[in-house]
């Protein structure tokens, strides 16, 4: 379990790595071989409906950058957007940025709080009840007889059970959102992160269905200030490969 979790880890520091340099329009640093062969099969692990404890490790992998960025020394958390113009806080960022200026101190600090969220999962699950039946899909049981559900609605099963099939609402809105990123990359391939969201708010592309049903992308949201939400971030990324798979 600590392995998978380790992995998961190491995979999101990649990218947030990654995403910093191209921030900045500068090339990310070069994977080492292994990496760049392995780093590729991590996408898209788990499918929405994976087990809870999957999940749950996949959520907290995703927010390890932000507790990295709580452990940094304060001085660091400030930054020097706020005080290039004040030489004494100024010192006090560079001093704290030199106590982390080497490759052991920084593997040092992300093993650190690694190990911290690990246990934190590792509590909850030595926490949860034992299940004692298998979870299933909750479904509606609804005689033969009745009328037959509308296109889209539900599909019948052996056994006159009926259950909930594709939205037809929520399908036409991914397909729309679908073109919509690939007439983006179309025009450029290269395009990443905020630049990426950029377009999309261009092109006025909707957000999925499911998305906006769960409260996770409220009215008026555009797509570049879902980037910097966590858990949609996440969401973005695996629309666009999708969306690409999809072409």
């Amino acid at each position: 379990m600590s392995a998978c979790f380790t992995l998961l880890a190491h995979r999101r520091l990649i990218e947030e790595i990654e995403e910093k340099f191209l921030g900045m329009q500068q090339q990310p640093p070069v994977l080492a071989e292994e990496e760049k062969n392995v780093v590729p099969l991590m996408q898209n692990l788990f499918a929405d409906d994976a087990p809870a404890w999957v999940l749950e490790a996949d959520q907290v992998a995703e927010l390890l950058p932000a507790r990295i960025y709580e452990q940094l020394p304060e001085p660091l958390r400030r930054g020097l957007g706020f005080y290039a113009n004040d030489p004494v806080q100024t010192e006090l960022i560079a001093s704290a940025a030199r106590e982390l200026s080497n490759v052991e101190k920084i593997r040092s600090l992300s093993e650190m709080v690694i190990d911290q969220q690990l246990k934190r999962l590792e509590g909850r699950w030595s926490a949860a009840k034992p299940v004692t039946n298998v979870v299933r899909e909750i479904i509606v049981q609804e005689p033969e007889s009745n009328k037959a559900q509308p296109s889209g609605a539900g599909s019948v099963t052996l056994g006159g059970q009926t259950r909930r099939t594709i939205n037809r609402e929520g399908w036409e809105q991914r397909l729309k959102l679908y073109r919509a990123i690939q007439n983006v990359l179309t025009r450029d391939s290269s395009l990443q992160g905020i630049e990426f969201c950029a377009q999309l708010d261009t092109r006025h592309a909707p957000p999925l269905y499911d998305w906006v049903k769960a409260g996770q992308w409220r009215e008026g949201l555009t797509w570049k200030e879902a980037w910097n939400d966590p858990r949609l971030r996440k969401k973005i990324r695996r629309v666009r490969q999708e969306a690409m798979k999809s072409g």
